[in-house]
């Protein structure tokens, strides 16, 4: 285990958000992590979120509580939706949508603290890539995002599902139990009508799933998933007229947002290794 490694280097190590509120006051330093027993190398989707898990803005409330406490130095944060990233490689519009949310909660944290000191507090908001070439809109003038609301988990939480029910089944899953299970996590048949065209799909994907046979994994850049996942994803994105053009990063232009002291700085279209050094030079390190 790594824990020792970290308590030897005088660090106090808080599993979850109460257990980091029992610690802080006397630690000197911190490491934060998700619960006992949840992933600790990184936080769950916040689609398929379970009460206890941490969110961005607890991770972000809990940074700025730790960094001002007894200190008027002033502090540099940085924190990042990590998860926007992973669920664009794997192409889910909903999941996307969540965690886009999520990080706006975050921001939301950083923004009342801005609020409380605005004369030296800046805030940037930038991404380092785009990913997946996302679209709003595919042909007609319209869109049918409120289908994403559909969606109840990710598509790695609906591989989980399915794996369950083979567990469940010993791998003779009935195409009744699958629909139920579809009606369930994506509203297919329920608050999403699907047309022939779609249900077809859906079940020669599952027929395939279910032959027996060895099948191939839907695999993203992150997570390698049930093809009846990525299918009925995709079929709700298609949906909601959302489209994809990559399953990697893509060159599409990406925002700078920046309020606060120095915020004047990041105007116009910047390079993105220009923006380190205009958070320097707005903390007013001299630029060598």
């Amino acid at each position: 285990s790594i824990f020792p490694i970290f308590e030897e280097a005088g660090y106090t190590v808080a599993r979850g958000y109460n257990d980091y509120k029992a610690k802080a006051a006397k630690a000197e330093k911190m490491i934060l992590i998700q619960e006992e027993g949840a992933n600790p190398s990184c936080l769950p989707y916040a689609i398929d979120r379970k009460e206890n898990d941490l969110t961005l803005a607890q991770i972000t409330e809990s940074a700025i509580d730790f960094l001002t406490k007894g200190n008027n130095k002033g502090f540099f944060l940085m924190v990042e939706g990590g998860k926007i990233d992973w669920a664009c490689h794997s192409n889910d519009a909903a999941t996307v949508f969540h965690e886009v949310m999520d990080m706006d909660n975050a921001i939301k944290v950083a923004y009342e603290f801005y609020e409380q000191h605005p004369d030296e507090t800046l805030i940037v908001v930038t991404a380092d890539h785009e990913t997946g070439g996302i679209v709003l809109g595919k042909g007609p003038y319209t869109l049918n995002l409120q289908a994403l609301k559909s969606q109840k988990v990710s598509e790695s939480g609906y591989t989980k599902i399915v794996n369950e029910l083979r567990k469940k089944y010993k791998n003779q899953v009935p195409w009744e139990v699958i629909k139920q299970s579809l009606k369930d996590n994506f509203g297919f048949w329920d608050s999403i009508q699907l047309n022939e065209k779609q249900e077809a799909s859906l079940k020669k994907v599952y027929d395939e799933s279910f032959s027996g046979k060895e099948i191939d994994l839907t695999k993203s850049e992150y997570q390698q998933d049930e093809p009846l996942a990525a299918e009925a994803k995709r079929i709700l994105d298609d949906i909601a007229l959302v489209g994809w053009t990559s399953g990697g990063h893509s060159g599409g232009y990406v925002p700078v947002f920046a309020i606060g002291a120095g915020a004047q700085l990041f105007q116009g279209r910047i390079d993105n290794t220009e923006i380190p050094v205009k958070i320097a030079e707005a903390a007013g390190y001299p630029n060598n």
